[in-house]
């Protein structure tokens, strides 16, 4: 069990594994998972609505459509799991005199991390798109480019064809760059009250242009770290809370696990509408509150951290990356199975069905390319091995 824990285990440049992270990872990723399942099975039977109607439709909490509408708040749980991960270095620099981050690392890092599985996944899909649907080569080649740019939101207003749940990757890379310039300014001064005004002024701005983007549906810009930058701040208060009151995380107690379950409700809330920027502001508190219960629960962080979870939610850039094209790939030949009692048991039946083979697909993918890449030396081992390779040829 232990060498298997071990081969799916995420591993890291330091020498501190956070398990609790990597179980926020399996919640925010489980909910877009089921989320992307529901639309591609729907659509596959032909339902209007996403098949919301056909769970009680989406006014009432008590009825699953309510739920099944808003899951998709698991992406914005992950860009405050970005901004807490990528915080904590700069936080540790600049509050308790710790390693310099430098740029080059930090850059060539983030690169040879996250770049070779992406660019796996676009061209394995780009292909499928090509040779399996018959979506005309040229057509898709401009999307292709674009989408390794980043910039496919930027130029066509909307989520890349070719995968279109890289939107979201286009939203963290601009995070990515933005950072180290973010942490300059909130350090600038070394003063708590500036560092505090800096951080309200871009929390209140970007909850201001999220609404603004949604309401005059700037698209290009309506996906951009400028809508989005209030979710990454979550993390990075959080990261700032961990680093400065370590032993008030480490004291578990039942009422977190209220508080945990608490916000859980709140965030499906009051997440849409999401124009509206009092919505915006409550979900990313209640976000925050269900981050220290992950830490602080007795149920909660028991649950976060079984191997099982935390090795799921360590492999959720994997799946996060094929999901959506599998699910779609795959209930081409599942939708013909129905349980009789309608749509909400159907579905459930897909689940049983589809989450596993994509766990398993996801699994293999980041073994062979996600799990390499994340040796930061790789791209050292990969040529040494190639000199030896071609020397011995």
């Amino acid at each position: 069990m232990k060498s298997v824990i071990q081969l799916f285990r995420r591993s890291t440049n330091t020498t501190s594994f956070i398990p609790e992270i990597d179980g926020l990872r399996f919640y925010a990723i489980m909910t877009v998972a089921i989320f992307h399942l529901n639309t591609a099975f729907s659509r596959q039977i032909g339902l209007d609505n996403l098949g919301i109607d056909e769970l009680g439709g989406k006014k009432y909490f008590w009825v699953a459509g309510w739920w099944l509408v808003r899951l998709d708040l698991g992406v914005k749980v992950f860009f405050a799991i970005s901004g807490m991960v990528l915080a904590l270095p700069f936080l540790r620099q600049y509050l308790f005199s710790g390693p310099k981050v430098h740029l080059s690392d930090y850059f060539y890092r983030r690169l040879t991390r996250l770049e070779p599985p992406f660019i796996v996944s676009l061209v394995v899909f780009l292909f499928i798109h090509a040779l399996i649907l018959h979506t005309p080569f040229t057509a898709l080649l401009p999307h292709f480019w674009a989408g390794l740019a980043y910039a496919h939101v930027f130029i066509y207003g909307e989520p890349n064809p070719i995968n279109p749940v890289t939107w979201s990757l286009e939203t963290e890379a601009q995070f990515y760059v933005l950072v180290p310039l973010f942490f300059g300014l909130l350090f600038f001064r070394k003063n708590l009250a500036y560092a505090v005004f800096i951080l309200v002024l871009a929390f209140l701005g970007s909850v201001y242009l999220r609404g603004y983007f949604i309401q005059q549906r700037v698209d290009q810009l309506g996906s951009s770290v400028l809508a989005y930058f209030s979710n990454f701040l979550v993390g990075i208060v959080f990261a700032w809370w961990y680093l400065v009151r370590p032993g008030y995380f480490q004291k578990r107690s039942y009422m977190a696990d209220v508080l945990g379950a608490a916000c859980i409700f709140g965030q499906f809330y009051v997440y849409k509408p999401q124009h509206l920027w009092h919505n915006n502001m409550m979900f990313n508190l209640f976000v925050l509150g269900f981050m220290v219960s992950a830490f602080k629960g007795r149920l909660l962080n028991r649950f976060f951290t079984r191997p099982w979870v935390y090795i799921i939610g360590g492999m959720c850039y994997s799946i996060y990356l094929l999901h959506y094209a599998l699910f779609h790939l795959i209930v081409r030949g599942t939708a013909f199975l129905r349980t009789g009692y309608g749509y909400g048991y159907d579905l459930m039946l897909q689940m049983l069905v589809c989450i596993p083979v994509v766990l398993v697909v996801s699994g293999i993918f980041y073994i062979l390319i996600e799990k390499p890449c994340m040796n930061k030396y790789w791209p050292q081992h990969l040529t040494q091995w190639l000199k030896v390779r071609f020397r011995l040829a």
